[in-house]
């Protein structure tokens, strides 16, 4: 296991600071491990997966730190332009080879948590 992996309980980001539809890459960092999430939300979905595509195993966001977010509902690679399901993380356009990994969250009180 990852030990920059966030534990259980972990605060992940506020809801009020994502948009919707919106995405952000969030990072945990212990030594020198990293472990990258990116947080996604649409409407009343919201998910997390691990920030790595499947294709390329490169982050999802474009460099500046932004997530592209295309027609409301698919997350972008930043490397070569897959398309995921924000809902499922499924890989529904593009070069990509699966889906995103999804990492275990729970909203309580506006708020997403490692779960």
């Amino acid at each position: 296991m990852n030990p920059a992996r966030p534990a259980p309980g972990t605060a992940l980001m506020a809801l009020a600071d994502l948009g919707d539809p919106d995405a952000r890459a969030v990072d945990f960092r212990s030594g020198d491990a990293l472990f990258s999430l990116i947080v996604a939300r649409r409407g009343d979905i919201v998910r997390a997966y691990e920030n790595v595509c499947p294709h390329a195993r490169s982050p999802l966001e474009r460099p500046d730190g932004r997530v592209v977010i295309d027609e409301g509902r698919f997350l972008v690679c930043s490397a070569h332009g897959a398309s995921f399901d924000i809902a499922d993380g499924a890989c529904v356009g593009g070069p990509g080879t699966g889906p995103l990994t999804p990492f275990a969250i729970v909203v309580r009180a506006g708020v997403a948590f490692a779960a």
